[in-house]
């Protein structure tokens, strides 16, 4: 009898200290921050390099957690945009992407898909992908203030920017016919 008591007892204590490993855990892991806090924490974390990866992993449990939140689009182009910034080029385009699929009429969506075509173009050199998403934003928002721009860098794409056509209308060096 005393050895299942003895049994017993451990298990009790085995189990309350399984509980608490699991509070703490969860603790740790974000999930018991309102979303305000996972925002706010994760916003200041991107502002520098050496907390910008802590950052973009609590804006992505953010968007996770509440993807119906307004903010949820500004967390996902912010988390693109740091991509960007590091060089982690897949990343970022993997955020943009999503971005632009999950909340398609967002001014964020309209901004972020104008930037992964620039960053395929200048940052990873692949013209025909920059091409094909900058087509799709022309397409997609006819009437926006960046359509001349991208309709610029298409017809240009190709040519080092000095021999662009509008560097040479600006430089005062038309092109002729």
């Amino acid at each position: 009898m005393p050895i299942m008591r003895k049994s017993s007892n451990c298990t009790i204590r085995c189990g309350a200290s399984l509980i608490t490993v699991l509070i703490l855990i969860s603790i740790l892991a974000g999930c018991g921050k309102s979303p305000n806090d996972m925002y706010a924490t994760g916003r200041t974390l991107l502002q520098t390099e050496e907390t910008r990866e802590e950052g973009v992993k609590m804006l992505e449990k953010f968007v996770r957690k509440y993807p119906d939140d307004n903010r949820a689009p500004e967390v996902l182009l912010a988390i693109a945009m740091a991509g960007q910034g590091s060089g982690e080029y897949e990343k970022a385009g993997d955020a943009f992407n999503r971005l632009i699929e999950r909340y398609p009429e967002t001014p964020e969506a309209y901004k972020g898909m104008f930037l992964l075509g620039y960053m395929l173009y200048d940052e990873q050199k692949n013209n025909d992908r920059a091409r094909d998403v900058l087509n799709r934003f022309i397409a997609t928002y006819p009437d926006s203030s960046l359509t001349m721009s991208a309709k610029v860098l298409i017809e240009n794409m190709d040519l080092p920017v000095e021999e662009w056509s509008t560097v040479k209308n600006l430089s005062g060096n038309p092109e002729t016919p």
